[in-house]
């Protein structure tokens, strides 16, 4: 048991550096939506980018909380974006 909880450890810690370096690319998404004037929802954009990671899933016991867990990801993402462009 203990290994696969620091197995687990080391894919948290690698979420947590993929999180960090996402957010940093969203920020500068949201300064270019700041400075274009565009809107923080794409809403095309997020279906698209939804379809194309759930389409990647084949085991079909965890393709719906993968899918809860990108929509999360986005959420996440939109909501720090408006914090940036200050809405």
């Amino acid at each position: 048991m203990k290994d696969l909880r620091d197995q687990i450890d080391l894919i948290d810690e690698s979420i947590q550096n993929l999180f960090l370096e996402r957010m940093q690319i969203v920020k500068q998404i949201a300064l270019h939506k700041l400075e274009n004037n565009l809107p923080v929802l794409d809403k095309k954009r997020e279906l698209e980018i939804i379809k194309k990671n759930v389409d990647q899933i084949d085991n079909l016991k965890i393709v719906d909380l993968y899918e809860e867990f990108y929509k999360k990801v986005l959420e996440i993402s939109k909501k720090y974006q408006e914090r940036i462009i200050g809405e």
